[in-house]
């Protein structure tokens, strides 16, 4: 009998974190069956040993892939979900934990009894990389949508990756992971959320499911702004390329280029990028104070806000 949920954990190098995240998901207390598919991508530490001991401790539960060459992200999903039995698709990545024993009970409980639903995600919190709980991350842009999210996630709202299961009828129907690989983007799971949503309901658990692990050196927490600049790069190119297929939704095309520059000009101050601030800041619709003293008294807002605003430890020389 097939599995009812399909968990996806692509890992590469993640020895420190790994045991973690398959404990946190073999400790779930769910009535529901389920598989942990887990796709080593060539690591060169102990990662890959620590998953194939816990594959032999539990056979029925934990398979391990591995491969003679690197894949590289995208074609690691790739390989996972056609090796995928379940109804259900959950994300957990090997840095990340799923922190509530109940996560996989609680949103299969949901699915299981609302068919129109494609997806659901929840609350989290950050932690370091020793563990140690960094901040809530708390959402509320679904209030007031009816479940009906394409427009505010089109509008750059986001979710936690780690949080989300989906059905796989809907991923099969609405996402092509091959365009995916040949766009080259950066990440998994904008991509399936948009397209989804577009086409399904979306509902989200308020209340804190995982913990996200933040790690510099991960491409969407780059200390590096060249790096975080390509990753944000890639979030654009997912949305440009859902809109080619699926439209804008309710968002005018002016509102969603203001949202885009808005974006970035947010990178340039989390990464104290004054020059590339100068420049996108200059790009802005006057429709608030706030971006009116961005465009005309860059210098001057720039000045204060750093003053009051220190910036992120883990982005910090």
């Amino acid at each position: 009998m097939n599995p009812l949920v399909s968990i996806l954990m692509p890992t590469y190098n993640h020895e420190r974190f790994i045991k973690q995240a398959i404990e946190s998901a073999l400790s779930q207390k769910c009535d529901y069956s389920y598989e942990l598919l887990i796709n080593d991508d060539c690591s060169t530490d102990n990662t890959l040993k620590i998953a194939k001991e816990y594959e032999e401790r539990y056979p029925d539960k934990i398979k391990v892939f591995t491969h003679e060459k690197n894949q590289g992200l995208l074609k690691s999903y790739k390989y996972l979900l056609q090796q995928a039995q379940g109804k259900y698709i959950a994300v957990l990545e090997s840095d990340d934990v799923w922190s509530n024993e109940n996560k996989l009970q609680i949103q299969i409980s949901f699915l299981e009894e609302h068919d129109d639903y494609g997806l659901v995600c929840s609350d989290y919190y950050t932690i370091d990389e020793n563990g140690v709980k960094q901040s809530d991350v708390i959402k509320d842009f679904d209030k007031n949508q009816n479940d009906e999210w394409y427009d505010a996630l089109m509008g750059f709202a986001s979710i936690g990756a780690l949080t989300i299961i989906f059905r796989k009828s809907e991923y099969d129907k609405y996402c092509n992971i091959d365009d995916f690989i040949n766009l080259k983007f950066q990440t998994f799971d904008r991509g399936v959320w948009l397209s989804i949503a577009k086409h399904c309901k979306c509902h989200y658990f308020h209340e804190q499911l995982a913990a996200y692990r933040v790690i510099s050196s991960s491409i969407s927490n780059s200390g590096n702004f060249e790096k975080a600049y390509s990753f944000a790069k890639s979030v654009m190119d997912i949305h440009e390329y859902v809109i080619s297929k699926y439209g804008l939704g309710k968002i005018s095309r002016k509102e969603f280029d203001q949202k885009k520059i808005i974006w970035y000009v947010n990178l340039c101050i989390t990464h104290r990028n004054f020059g590339e601030f100068k420049k996108l800041s200059r790009q802005l619709h006057v429709t608030n104070i706030k971006y009116f003293a961005m465009k005309y008294f860059t210098r001057l807002w720039w000045l204060q806000y750093t003053l009051r605003n220190p910036q992120p430890k883990h982005l910090s020389n």
